[in-house]
């Protein structure tokens, strides 16, 4: 790919994702100013970026939106749903073209075709407004420009008086910029106040590499002019153009400034290959330090001791270091749920017109922060859990009056952090699901027979719609079907290693609840031999391990079992549930496995326990990814590849 292409869609994707959110605030929030100017600058740097390629129906669509957005600014029109709604078409439709211009350079035809008709929008918008402008109040202005348009009076001549504000990034002279001389640049310089953001520190916490100046400046030159001088910095300057005495409102109403740059988070990007990089040397790291154990062994069994002794003290050296290194690196890359979950308000909104339904969509907890891989993968599960509760959840607006439920539904998505996992609701206060219907439809799906349903209690019952292919609905809708895909969902949840439930009243909603690892860090495994071959099983997923008499085993039925503690466990062979061929003699003691799957305990019989080791452990790919029962393999000490088994899926 090319790199200028590649910085266009990472940038293109922030600024559509910046704008978007500002047009959805103010919809709910008509006055808030900060948001309107943040949406003319992500559009308007958006434009600029697109000036680069061959994008002409794309530019001229974005000066379009940029004129409106202008004009709202100026208060020549209203901030309402008319203006919002085709502005987030032209968003939309952006977001759309981007992965077309990444892959081929240009528009597709479908992509221009849609471009003369928001072309077509926009113009009509703008028609529609102009004819509108006499009977339309003037805007406030911000504080800062207020008190300049006092103290200089707007310029006798025709041409329009404009107050800059100009707050350059704390690190532009590392990017070439020089304030000072951008500002002498400026025609028809009236008025320069210079002035800093914050306290100036003291010597010894004087940075001269560091720009905490603010800058204002009044100026009669066109505006066309300015926005020509700072084309490379517009979100750094906010332009206002000061009402002549004639035109100047009764009052004006305060207003905050621009947020400032320095409140700003001061981030680098890093391409994520590097620090997946950095993850595979630590890795390789604990490897290499696992090594260390075998060699500490063999030098004490040949009688040195010393030897034996100071390559025990320097594995441990060198466990804390990687341990430390390993840790720094997996918090590069914890980003926040943030990136996923303000996804969903343009797709909520969307969609709820579509479906003639009104809703709210409340997120809570985005500041939560997770693997950037796991927070990458979940949107997908989520977009399934949200578009159920969207078209089969929430009752349309007359039947959930007859409720006596308010008339708006209600969709929650919320994150939390539970120690080293973060869980996620999916809520929504619709319908909710009836056991006795599921366990209906599971028996005419064929999935149980009559009597086994009716011994299903409720939250069994309930936890059938993540059967393959079960559903409650006779009719597909084109966005979901309530119970159709959760198997789906579920799966993709397991492989990020988590969890999915499910709680439903009827009449009252639905809640599904993801419990997600913060981050995929190392593994305490506990390695076993089976068959001539040796395997890795976390330890957490066993609860304690056994060596019994082969005399203590009991036949059952078609199976075996044991008694441990006054607790009948069964019994099942490693061996048999990997086909592979049995090494351990029949008469042999058991060396057992004690594991919990589910609410049961489960013993699994092995060849032999080998050793303890902590891993980090590499997902499947390839041939063998979605290999049943495997969760990814890892390499021991002595650089044998060992593979990770998930017992609670092998068993099931």
């Amino acid at each position: 790919m090319d790199e200028l292409i590649e910085q266009f869609a990472i940038e293109a994707r922030e600024l559509v994702q910046r704008a978007s959110d500002d047009l959805m605030a103010l919809e709910t929030d008509a006055g808030n100013r900060e948001h309107l100017e943040s949406a003319f600058r992500a559009i308007h740097t958006l434009k600029g970026s697109v000036a680069l390629f061959d994008l002409v129906p794309m530019q001229d669509v974005l000066h379009h939106a940029e004129d409106l957005l202008s004009q709202a600014r100026a208060g020549t029109i209203a901030v309402d749903a008319t203006l919002i709604d085709p502005l987030l078409s032209v968003i939309e439709w952006v977001d759309d073209s981007i992965e077309a211009i990444v892959e081929t350079g240009h528009l597709s035809d479908a992509q221009d075709k849609q471009a003369l008709r928001l072309l077509g929008l926009l113009a009509s918008e703008m028609t529609e407004r102009e004819s509108d402008e006499a009977t339309l109040p003037l805007t406030a202005i911000p504080d800062w420009a207020f008190s300049l348009a006092e103290r200089f009076s707007p310029s006798d001549t025709s041409g329009s008086t404009i107050a800059i504000r100009y707050e350059p990034h704390p690190e532009c002279f590392f990017n070439g910029d020089d304030p000072l001389a951008t500002i002498s640049r400026l025609p028809n310089l009236r008025h320069v106040t210079l002035s800093l953001k914050e306290p100036f520190p003291s010597k010894n916490d004087y940075d001269p590499f560091r720009c905490s100046l603010v800058i204002e400046a009044v100026t009669d030159g066109p505006l066309s002019d300015l926005e020509a001088v700072f084309r490379l910095i517009p979100d750094q300057v906010s332009l206002i153009e000061l009402p002549r005495p004639d035109d100047q409102p009764a009052s004006m109403a305060t207003d905050d400034p621009p947020a400032r740059l320095a409140d700003r988070q001061t981030t680098m990007r890093v391409d994520t290959a590097r620090i997946d990089k950095l993850i595979e040397i630590a890795g390789e790291l604990v490897t290499a330090k696992n090594g260390l154990a075998p060699l500490a062994e063999d030098a004490r069994s040949r009688g040195d001791g010393a030897l034996s002794r100071r390559i025990g003290s320097s594995h441990a050296e060198i466990e804390r270091l990687v341990a430390s290194l390993y840790n720094a690196v997996t918090q590069a890359r914890m980003v926040p749920l943030e990136q996923t979950f303000r996804r969903f308000p343009r797709l909520v909104r969307e969609t709820s017109v579509k479906l003639g339904k009104a809703l709210d969509l409340v997120i809570e907890g985005e500041t939560v922060e997770a693997d950037r891989e796991i927070v990458e993968n979940l949107f997908e599960p989520l977009l399934h859990l949200v578009r159920n509760g969207l078209d089969h959840g929430i009752e349309l607006e007359g039947e959930r009056l007859r409720l006596a439920k308010p008339a708006r539904g209600r969709i929650l998505l919320r994150a939390r952090r539970r120690g080293d996992q973060i869980e996620i609701e999916v809520t929504d206060d619709g319908r909710g699901m009836d056991a006795e219907v599921i366990r209906k439809a599971a028996v005419d799906r064929g999935l149980l027979t009559s009597h086994h349903a009716a011994a299903l209690p409720e939250s069994e019952a309930l936890l059938l719609v993540f059967a393959p292919g079960f559903s409650t609905t006779s009719e597909v809708s084109k966005l979901s079907g309530r119970g159709v895909g959760l198997d789906a969902v579920q799966r993709a949840i397991r492989r990020l290693g988590g969890t999915l439930d499910m709680q439903s009243t009827p009449g009252s909603g639905t809640t599904f609840t993801l419990r997600l690892p913060i981050s995929f860090s190392m593994t305490q495994l506990m390695v076993v031999e089976v068959g001539g071959e040796r395997y890795g099983i976390p330890i957490s997923e066993i609860l304690e391990t056994q060596k019994l008499p082969a005399a203590a085993v009991q036949p059952i039925k078609e199976g075996r079992a044991f008694i441990l503690r006054n607790r009948t466990i069964p019994l099942l062979d490693l061996a048999e549930l990997l086909q592979v061929p049995r090494t351990r003699a029949a008469v042999q003691d058991f060396k057992i496995l004690v594991v919990q799957v589910g609410d049961d305990q489960i013993g699994v019989a092995v060849d032999a326990i080998a050793e303890r080791a902590e891993t980090l452990t590499r997902p499947l790919s390839g041939l063998l990814q979605g290999v049943t029962g495997v969760a990814g393999t890892t390499l021991l000490g002595d650089g044998r590849v060992l593979l990770v088994l998930d017992l609670a899926e092998l068993i099931r």
